[in-house]
């Protein structure tokens, strides 16, 4: 088959394309050497990125050690607080134990006068109180809560299952339980 004119020269113009393509088209070994070293690249500052932030996060954690030890041991006035006055044992509502509130031990807290101490113990004493009738509370809550779908484990045969047979009991008397079956 011969080309006619028209196919040759659109040949040719394809030729052309393709030659100007080879010439402007960079090989693969160039292109493939040039992208090793950005890997490598990529790989160190990783590596040198994360040995900063372990260097910054033990900095930080040995600073912190630092403040805290020095922290505790600041010179303040320092005042043992009075111990607060024990409430009356209150009723849990289950099988009638007495929640009694946790009796404060002597701490020692940093005041400026003993009216703070004051202020704060009876502070104490109220927040005791409300938390110990919110825990009343809760546990009467808590103590009658059924589930919604207990009604759905009952079944008709329910009693049948929960119970044994008796060693007296012969197996047509046990056989009336179960259902008819047709044969």
């Amino acid at each position: 088959m011969e080309l006619v004119g028209e196919e040759k020269r659109i040949q040719a113009l394809f030729s052309e394309v393709r030659l100007a393509d080879e010439q402007t088209t960079p090989s693969f070994a160039g292109v493939w050497n040039r992208a090793q070293p950005k890997t490598v690249r990529t790989q160190r500052a990783f590596s040198l990125s994360f040995v900063a932030a372990t260097a910054l996060l033990v900095c930080a954690l040995v600073s912190l050690a630092w403040w805290s030890r020095h922290w505790q041991r600041s010179p303040e006035v320092i005042a043992t607080a009075p111990a607060v006055p024990a409430t009356s044992p209150v009723k849990a509502g289950i099988d009638n134990e007495e929640v009694k509130p946790s009796q404060p031990v002597g701490r020692r807290v940093a005041f400026s006068s003993k009216s703070n101490a004051v202020r704060l113990a009876s502070r104490r004493e109220a927040l005791l109180v409300a938390a110990n009738r919110t825990a009343t509370h809760e546990a009467k809550a808590i103590a009658s809560w059924k589930s919604p779908t207990v009604t759905l484990l009952d079944s008709s045969s329910g009693e049948l299952l929960k119970s044994l047979p008796q060693l007296n009991q012969t197996v047509d008397e046990l056989k009336s339980f179960l259902p008819s079956q047709p044969r």
